[in-house]
C-alpha cells in the first residue's frame, strides 16, 4: 500500500475541517488537524509556537 497525503488549505468558516474528516473517512485514511501540532512537540522537543 502506498502512503497518501492530502492537504486541504482552508479559511475560518469554510467547512474545510468537515470536508477533510469526511474525505479521510471515505478513503479510510487518518485525518490530522490541530492535534498534530500538539503531538509533534512531545516527540521532537520543538516548541508548539515554532511549529504552528
Amino acid at each position: 500500500m502506498q502512503n497518501r497525503i492530502i492537504t486541504i488549505s482552508r479559511e475560518f468558516g469554510s467547512g474545510g475541517r468537515t470536508i477533510g474528516k469526511q474525505t479521510a473517512e471515505k478513503l479510510n485514511i487518518p485525518c490530522y488537524d490541530a492535534e498534530l501540532i500538539q503531538k509533534i512537540p512531545q516527540q521532537s522537543g520543538f516548541a508548539p509556537d515554532f511549529l504552528s
